[in-house]
């Protein structure tokens, strides 16, 4: 299980005992008191208390990304071209991307194309509500560009199932990271993240506790193995006359995602033979059009794609 280093364990044993006898023990503390305050507290010399001050920054400053390294971050495609197109070639690595939506619009679609498109590379498909879906595995599958039926396509896409929040947060902080060791997979997709925190509890505080460390955790995860986290969220009624659906999970949850995707069902439909050029398909008649909206990225404006949902998966129109 990986573990963040602490303060006594990065400092000289000499100095960290002076500031715990100081009482700063924190590294807020650290960061935001000046050289002069330090020094009155502690009676260090200006160079322990700089030596101090770098290590902190070295170790527990987040680092700084600039446009151009993003530009030039490889992606992790999401099994659909258009969808590629408007996120600039897919999932970004290093963060966790929302797909939220109401029951039943494609987000479950969405997931499951996007970690058998990463085959080779490999996929993490962690199922919180209903078990893995063989039967449509098997289907989208065959609607690989370069389906070869001889081809196991499952060896390298591992999953686990898990229904209540301390069975996740024990999955991601030590069965995960030793699957990411062996394996080096690409993505991880969670379907979805907001059921093992919607059952019935009275202690909101604990459970606003684990969600955060749940979100902590994956994306200590995602940068450290440099993958990218795919994130499945129910939805939640809203009281604004403006807004249909929230995602659920609150702001704070909000606030440890850099990508969020809106998949909305709409009444429009279409015959899906007018949109292929084989006769592969074999879904028949008309199906209702759905829309992916990206609500908000980094490095990416908002936009949309209109699609459907086949037997071999999500074709954008």
């Amino acid at each position: 299980m990986y573990t963040m280093p602490t303060l006594k364990d990065l400092l000289p044993s000499k100095l960290h005992d002076v500031l715990e006898r100081a009482n700063i023990c924190t590294i807020k503390e650290i960061s935001i008191l000046s050289i002069n305050e330090m020094r009155k507290f502690t009676n260090l010399c200006n160079e322990d208390i700089l030596l101090i001050k770098n290590i902190v920054c070295h170790h527990f400053c987040p680092k700084i990304i600039t446009s151009d390294l993003l530009e030039t971050d490889v992606r992790i495609t999401t099994g659909c071209d258009a969808l590629n197109d408007i996120l600039k070639g897919g999932y970004r690595r290093g963060t966790i991307t929302e797909v939220y939506g109401e029951s039943g619009c494609g987000k479950t679609q969405l997931a499951m194309q996007s970690a058998l498109n990463n085959w080779q590379k490999g996929s993490v498909l962690i199922c919180t509500e209903d078990l893995f879906p063989v039967k449509r595995f098997e289907q989208l599958k065959k609607g690989l560009l370069t389906y070869n039926p001889d081809i196991d396509y499952g060896e390298n896409i591992f999953v686990e199932h898990v229904t209540e929040a301390q069975d996740l947060l024990s999955c991601i902080r030590v069965r995960l990271p030793k699957l990411l060791t062996k394996h080096k997979p690409a993505l991880i997709v969670i379907d979805s993240i907001a059921a093992p925190f919607r059952v019935e509890i009275t202690n909101y505080i604990q459970r606003a506790e684990e969600l955060r460390e749940v979100a902590v955790t994956l994306l200590k995860i995602a940068k450290i193995f440099d993958l990218a986290i795919l994130c499945i969220n129910q939805v939640s009624a809203s009281f604004n006359e403006n807004v249909e659906l929230l995602p659920s999970l609150g702001l704070a949850w909000s606030n440890m995602i850099s990508t969020r995707i809106w998949i909305k069902k709409t009444t429009s439909c279409i015959d899906v033979r007018t949109i292929t050029c084989d006769n592969t398909v074999k879904s028949k008649g008309e199906v209702y059009i759905r829309e992916a909206h990206v609500m908000f990225a980094p490095d990416v404006p908002n936009s949309l794609i209109k699609f459907v949902i086949t037997e071999l998966g999500i074709i954008a129109i």
